[in-house]
């Protein structure tokens, strides 16, 4: 069972790792055999080394902001709303979506899901 310190914790460090990218910080929130999974039709990242391979490989962002809003928490679970904007690749996106995360006893997330839509801007 998780509290929401615990669950609001663990999301600031969630969009702090987003910020910055940096592997440790990834590394820091997931368990050994955590499952991350990208919406319902991509295949999920299984295990902490994977998810940190896949998060830290992904395209540069610049300008990243995040913002997030803790909606529920239940035993093992909460349901967090987010919304992230970042320039990437001659573009301004913005992602808005909602995390179902799943904690181990120890606060660790063990099973994340994630929905989003995404608006790209192109800039000029």
């Amino acid at each position: 069972m998780i509290t929401s310190d615990v669950a609001t914790a663990w999301a600031e460090r969630y969009f702090s790792a987003w910020k910055t990218n940096d592997a440790a910080e990834v590394e820091s929130l997931f368990s050994e055999n955590a499952v991350y999974f990208y919406g319902p039709f991509r295949p999920p990242a299984r295990g902490r080394e994977e998810i940190v391979r896949r998060w830290t490989q992904a395209a540069k962002q610049t300008n990243v902001q995040s913002e997030y809003e803790l909606v529920a928490v239940d035993g093992d679970t909460a349901v967090i709303r987010w919304n992230v904007s970042f320039d990437q690749s001659g573009s301004h996106i913005i992602l808005d979506g909602v995390l179902i995360v799943r904690f181990d006893e120890r606060g660790l997330c063990r099973e994340h899901r994630e929905w989003y839509g995404e608006r790209v801007i192109p800039v000029e």
